[in-house]
């Protein structure tokens, strides 16, 4: 089950997408709910959860689809954003709330077809993306979308979601090997982050959430190459 978000102002152009959208999942045998919004403001209200993919127009009254997005980032690390826009303006902006895809006006068919092939399969990999550990006698499951970092307290590693935290015991070297191709990186010794969780670097420390993490001087150059190869994957 894929949870698509359509929010537009305009009921003509978010009708139109709902109809590709479904055109598309319907072609693939992919299923599917689709949640339409008429306002940046009856989005923040009527949220559902586990909402998978967003497409946001960008410039509605009220509450834009920029400001709508800062929003939904408070309390959605998750969900993919699709900004559907008639301006290239607000391309930088939209980093900041890890927004890499922009659909320019007017839409085809052809354009929802390539961000949503892409953004399906991603999330089709993520709901599968998970590790199983063992803390103390119980066996957890932890999504690797939920992690923001991990790192090492004497013999032990200890995985830090937003919310919560697990120790494991494991070394650093096994855990790296796991990870392997999954978009971390091992910035330090007795660190390992999630590229995805990145906000910023500043000369020796990464910024995840309100956290900070340490960065050794040797791993800046290819952890800023591991970066952009990261983001590379989902930027248009």
């Amino acid at each position: 089950m894929v949870k698509i978000g359509v929010c537009d102002d305009i009921s003509l152009q978010r009708n139109f997408t709902v109809e590709m959208i479904k055109r598309y999942l319907n072609s693939r045998n992919i299923e599917f709910s689709i949640y339409e919004f008429s306002s940046g403001e009856d989005l923040i209200e009527n949220y559902p959860d586990g909402l998978d993919i967003l497409f946001l127009d960008i410039l509605m009254d009220d509450i834009t689809g920029m400001d709508a997005s800062k929003k939904i980032r408070e309390f959605d690390d998750n969900v993919e954003i699709l900004f559907v826009t008639s301006t290239v303006d607000y391309v930088h902006e939209g980093y900041e709330v890890r927004a890499y895809r922009y659909i320019m006006k007017p839409i085809s068919y052809e354009t929802i077809e390539k961000h949503l092939k892409e953004c399906v399969d991603n999330i089709i990999k993520r709901k599968n993306n998970h590790i199983i550990i063992t803390t103390k006698n119980n066996l957890v499951k932890v999504d690797l979308d939920s992690i923001l970092y991990i790192e090492t307290c004497k013999r032990e590693l200890i995985i830090h979601e937003k919310d919560k935290s697990h120790r494991v015991k494991m070394s650093m070297k096994n855990m790296e090997k796991i990870l392997n191709g999954k978009n971390f990186f091992r910035c330090h010794t007795s660190f390992i982050v999630n590229l995805m969780k990145v906000d910023s670097l500043n000369k020796n420390t990464i910024y995840i959430q309100d956290k900070e993490v340490p960065i050794s001087k040797y791993a800046i150059k290819e952890f800023k190459v591991s970066l952009a190869n990261c983001l590379g994957a989902i930027v248009c």
